[in-house]
């Protein structure tokens, strides 16, 4: 994986990047880094909510110890890597408190490049340790169904954005790439909503945020919102998608699409 030129920095400036795979997939963030001998490694964790499906380690250990294997010693994402190279299922369970997870620990030489992103820094993986974990297997060919709302990272440009959606020029296909924050009309959504006769979910996410104390706010809510609008109609998020306010845009060819996962990756 060639890359673009990586931003340097201190260990206690990449504590919190966002960590993302070369198939395109959210690994977690850092959570510390390690120093042994003249290496170095990035510990990535993930939070995990009440009720989210985690994988459960001591079965794992009583699975893969029942086959023959010593796991004692063995981190979380050594045993999945383990079970997933012997064919075996993994167990589940479901979070019972909101705890954060080390998910995996990896060596800098992994690092394809580093770069800030909207809301933070975000480091590139030259390895597909996210899709190793979800059992995601290599994809040839990307689709541009649902891109819209994901990171856009090049492997020669760096952090380019957010993508606004999939435009149509001659003869070919472009990602419309937004590489500033964007705006959503708070006020004119909730409003509107109230208007169109959702005056439960107009309470509830005006409850969430108060319209006419914040009549805008940034998109990096935008995730924390579908929660809450999990479930409803169509029309109610077609509505939100109206109310966001790009300021200016790119274009990058289909062509450059190199992988689409949490976000997407092109040349």
């Amino acid at each position: 994986m060639s890359a673009r030129k990586s931003v340097y920095l201190l260990p206690g400036e990449i504590v919190g990047a966002l960590v993302v795979d070369s198939e395109g997939y959210i690994y977690g963030r850092v959570e510390e880094v390690r120093f042994e001998g003249d290496r170095a490694f990035l510990v990535a964790s993930v939070d995990v909510d009440v009720g989210d499906e985690i994988v459960d380690e001591e079965k794992l250990k009583e699975t893969l110890t029942s086959v023959g294997y010593a796991v004692e010693d063995l981190k979380l994402h050594e045993l999945i890597s383990l079970a997933r190279r012997k064919g075996l299922p993994l167990p589940k369970v479901k979070a019972r408190q909101r705890e954060k997870v080390v998910k995996g620990v990896f060596p800098i030489e992994e690092i394809a490049w580093i770069d800030r992103g909207l809301d933070g820094y975000i480091v590139l993986l030259s390895t597909p340790r996210e899709a190793r974990y979800r059992g995601v297997k290599e994809k040839e060919k990307p689709s541009f169904k649902n891109v819209e709302d994901k990171l856009a990272l090049s492997l020669s440009r760096g952090f380019l954005g957010v993508v606004v959606g999939v435009a149509i020029g001659p003869g070919e296909l472009a990602l419309r790439i937004s590489p500033k924050p964007a705006l959503i009309n708070w006020l004119k959504f909730t409003t509107e909503l109230r208007r169109r006769g959702y005056r439960e979910l107009e309470e509830k996410l005006s409850e969430f945020i108060d319209p006419y104390k914040n009549p805008k706010i940034s998109v990096e809510k935008i995730s924390e919102i579908k929660k809450v609008l999990e479930n409803s109609p169509k029309e109610v998020n077609d509505l939100l998608k109206k109310c966001m306010e790009w300021s200016e845009y790119i274009h990058v060819p289909w062509g450059e699409a190199l992988k689409v996962g949490d976000v997407v990756i092109l040349k």
